[in-house]
């Protein structure tokens, strides 16, 4: 389970674009970020549960030479981690970052979004 994640049971008719417009998301690949079970996302079936990214509010960082996101995400969640007792994953971070295509691939000046820490 991730922390910022609510579930949806899937319903007659709905798809991955229309869920994750119902939901305020920008584009489906944000829900296919926190459900690596889906393979296909043209196949949903009545009564799945996925997940589905929460929105929360978002700070933003701009990638450094030499930032990798492993890195980007330890130092973040160090402040995280002691106020809300949980850290944020690769999985989410990529979430709310649906232009990284390649985790590996970031580079200086790009801008990472991020829960903000209340």
């Amino acid at each position: 389970m991730y922390t910022y994640v609510d579930q949806y049971t899937v319903k007659p008719g709905d798809t991955l674009s229309s869920i994750a417009q119902q939901f305020g998301l920008q584009f489906y690949t944000q829900i296919l970020r926190v459900n690596r079970n889906i393979v296909d996302p043209s196949l949903i079936f009545p009564g799945q549960i996925i997940n589905i990214p929460r929105m929360t509010p978002m700070t933003t960082y701009f990638v450094k030479p030499g930032d990798t996101l492993g890195d980007i995400l330890y130092f973040y969640n160090r402040e995280h981690i002691e106020i809300y007792g949980t850290e944020v994953t690769m999985d989410e971070l990529l979430a709310y970052n649906p232009a990284i295509i390649n985790p590996n691939l970031i580079y200086p000046g790009m801008v990472l979004y991020l829960p903000e820490i209340l």
